[in-house]
């Protein structure tokens, strides 16, 4: 009887420590899978934290430059240094041409008119307009250089004698067919271009020539010497 019952009592105390041994490793496993979990969470946490942390760089965009744009440019330059250089020509014949230097030739019109060396013109044929004192007519056809030429020559002659206001312009037109020699009182052939002389509103002279040659500036010097009217 005291065999079976020792029997008994260690079957027991084998069963009793083997669920302790059950439940410890049951705890040992329930701690584990604690400390798994906290460190899943830990590393979530940090994986957060590095997230945040990081910047996203920034993008800087380049212009590319094509082949068609490298060539333009150098084609703008040009046409800017064009039309500053023609910019510039333009202002300097404009004023040379308001200084006299360049004469851009004109054979239809009168250069003493054009160029303001004289401003009285004798238009309709009318003799009424010149003064009480001497004056003197240029009587020219134009269209042609060496009546253009003359006029140019005129000018010094008459700003050196100071008749400027006394000198008058007719432009003879072939077309109107008028007769000279009644417009202007005039007895005897008249070759163009000539001078001709008033005092007090009548003829007095012409300036001429011996020979068939046209008449110079200096034709007209003599006449003014010959009447005392040189200055």
């Amino acid at each position: 009887m005291d065999k079976e019952s020792n029997k008994k009592s260690t079957a027991s105390k084998k069963t009793s420590t083997a669920k302790r041994t059950t439940n410890a490793a049951k705890k040992t496993t329930s701690t584990a899978k604690k400390t798994s979990t906290t460190t899943k969470k830990t590393n979530a946490k940090k994986g957060t934290t590095t997230t945040k942390k990081t910047t996203t760089p920034k993008i800087v965009e380049e212009k590319v430059i094509t082949k068609e744009e490298v060539k333009q440019q150098p084609t703008n330059d040009n046409k800017m240094i064009l039309i500053i250089v023609l910019a510039l020509l333009i202002a300097v014949i404009a004023i040379a041409k308001i200084a006299g230097v360049f004469d851009i030739k004109d054979y239809s019109k009168s250069y003493l008119l054009k160029h303001k060396v004289v401003t009285n013109e004798i238009v309709d044929n009318n003799l009424s307009i010149l003064p009480d004192k001497d004056a003197f007519i240029l009587v020219t056809s134009l269209n042609n250089e060496e009546e253009y030429n003359l006029e140019k020559d005129l000018k010094k002659v008459i700003k050196d004698n100071k008749i400027k206001d006394n000198f008058y312009v007719y432009i003879y037109n072939e077309n109107n067919k008028v007769n000279l020699n009644n417009i202007f009182q005039v007895t005897g052939d008249i070759k163009l271009p000539t001078i001709l002389y008033y005092k007090n509103g009548k003829f007095v002279d012409m300036v001429k020539r011996e020979d068939q040659n046209m008449i110079e500036a200096a034709d007209f010097v003599k006449l003014l010497d010959i009447y005392e009217l040189s200055k």
